[in-house]
């Protein structure tokens, strides 16, 4: 079972999710993928993006790749998931 990562989701930095999928939303809010925006508060850094998902396609929101709890951003942060263990597909 995987913690899927939505809009509005923390990293271990403090930041969020700042955009998301417009077609896939996860107990109403959108799902976070491969290559949205997140923000970052640590000093130095700003905004980023994430740049892990899921490799199985059945994780994916068309062909982009679903983030998932411990996902990575490219400040060096991880995903902190708000949802609890789901089965997806």
């Amino acid at each position: 079972m995987l913690m899927i990562i939505r809009k509005g989701n923390t990293t271990t930095h403090g930041g969020s999710v700042i955009t998301a999928s417009d077609t896939m939303k996860f107990g109403g809010i959108s799902i976070a993928r491969k290559g949205d925006e997140v923000s970052c508060l640590l000093e130095g850094h700003g905004p980023t993006t994430i740049i892990e998902g899921n490799r199985n396609p059945d994780y994916h929101d068309c062909v982009i790749p679903v983030a998932f709890h411990g996902h990575q951003c490219g400040g060096g942060c991880t995903w902190v998931s708000s949802t609890v263990a789901v089965r997806v597909g």
